[in-house]
C-alpha cells in the first residue's frame, strides 16, 4: 500500500469505506468526474491546501461518481461536496438538494446548464470556480500579444452562443469588433468559419463541443493557418495543435483555489459566489509566433496581463 501514489491510496480507502457501509459523516466530499492525470493533480492539491487550512485528512472523502452513486446514503450529511467535472455536479445535483455545493473544473455555460436541468438556477447552496477564462481577460492578453489587432473573429457553436452576449459587452467595452460565425449542428462548419474569419485579425476560440472537437480542430487551424489569421486557443492542448496562445488556469492552481473557497466555506457557513479563476497561465507556440512574423515572450506577456488586472 505504501508504495502506491498518494491519490490511488485514498481512492482505495474510498472504496473501501463505501464496500464497508461506513455511514459516518464527512465535512468535505470530493466527487470527481474521472481520475485522468488533471483530475488527479486537482484532488491532489486540494487535499493538500484543505488539510494545510487545519482540515484533517480524514474529514475529507474523496469518490469518483460511481462510488458515490453506491454510497449516497453515506454522504447525506456532508457539510460540503466538491463536485469536480460535469459528470459529477450533474449525479450530485441529482441526489442532494440541502448540502453546499462547491463545483469545479467545470465550464460556465456547462454549470449554467446543469443547474437549469436540475430545476436549480437561482440556487443559494450552490457555486463554482468556473474552468473558462473571463472574455475581459482573454481580449486583454490579444491587445498585448496583438497590439494591431482590432477585429476579433469568432465561431459560436449551440451552446456556446449563450456567451454571446458577454463578449459582445467585453468587447464594446474595449473598442474591439467581432467577426461572427454561428454553426448549426449537422450543417458544414466551412460556412461559419468562414464568416467568422472574414477580415478578422485574430479568431478567439470559445469552447464548444459540437465546434472544437478532435474530428474539426485540425481543419479550423489549418484554414486559420492559411488566412494567416493568429488563433487563441482555450487550452494548452490547443497551443500545441497550432494555436498562437492561450490563457488557462492549471488543474493544481485550481484545486489550491477551490480548497480556499472551501475553507472559506466551513469557517463562515457563507458559500462564495461563482467566480472566474485568479490565477492562470499562458502558453505560447513560438514556432508558429515566428511563422506569423511575431515577437512574443510567455513570461513576459503574464506578468502584463497580472499588472493590468491590477489597475483600479
Amino acid at each position: 500500500m505504501r508504495n502506491l501514489p498518494l491519490y490511488l491510496r485514498w481512492w482505495l480507502f474510498a472504496a473501501l469505506g463505501c464496500l464497508l457501509g461506513v455511514a459516518q459523516a464527512h465535512p468535505v466530499c470530493v466527487v470527481s468526474s474521472d481520475r485522468s492525470s488533471a483530475y488527479q493533480e486537482a484532488t491532489d492539491s486540494l487535499v493538500q491546501e484543505l488539510v494545510r487550512s487545519g482540515v484533517a485528512r480524514q474529514d475529507i472523502l474523496l469518490m469518483g461518481v460511481a462510488e458515490y452513486q453506491e454510497a449516497a446514503l453515506h454522504t447525506a450529511d456532508n457539510k460540503l461536496i466538491i463536485s469536480l467535472g460535469s459528470d459529477a455536479l450533474r449525479l450530485v445535483m441529482a441526489q442532494s438538494n440541502r448540502t453546499a455545493v462547491l463545483a469545479a473544473l467545470i465550464p460556465r455555460i456547462s454549470f449554467e446548464r446543469v443547474l437549469q436541468e436540475a430545476g436549480r438556477k437561482n440556487s443559494t447552496n450552490v457555486a463554482a470556480l468556473y474552468l473558462d477564462q473571463p472574455f475581459g481577460r482573454q481580449l486583454d492578453l490579444l491587445r498585448l500579444a496583438l497590439p494591431t489587432a482590432h477585429r476579433i473573429g469568432v465561431l459560436w457553436g449551440p451552446e456556446s452562443v449563450a456567451q454571446q452576449p458577454l463578449l459582445s459587452a467585453a468587447a464594446q467595452s474595449r473598442g474591439l469588433d467581432l467577426s461572427e460565425g454561428t454553426y448549426v449542428e449537422g450543417q458544414p462548419l466551412i460556412g461559419p468559419l468562414r464568416a467568422a474569419l472574414h477580415d478578422a485579425d485574430v479568431l478567439l476560440t470559445v469552447a464548444d463541443g459540437a465546434v472544437y472537437n478532435p474530428s474539426s480542430v485540425s481543419n479550423i487551424l489549418l484554414t486559420s493557418y492559411r488566412s494567416k489569421t493568429p488563433v487563441m486557443g482555450f487550452s494548452p492542448a490547443y497551443v500545441k495543435a497550432g494555436a498562437l496562445l492561450s490563457v488557462h488556469t492549471t488543474a493544481a492552481e485550481t484545486g489550491a483555489r477551490v480548497a480556499a473557497l472551501a475553507s472559506h466555506y466551513l469557517q463562515s457557513g457563507n458559500l462564495p459566489a461563482s467566480q472566474y479563476p485568479a490565477d492562470y497561465s499562458i502558453t505560447l507556440n513560438e514556432y508558429v509566433a515566428r511563422s506569423l512574423g511575431l515577437k512574443l515572450d510567455a513570461k513576459a506577456l503574464t506578468e502584463r496581463l497580472h499588472r493590468l488586472e491590477k489597475r483600479p
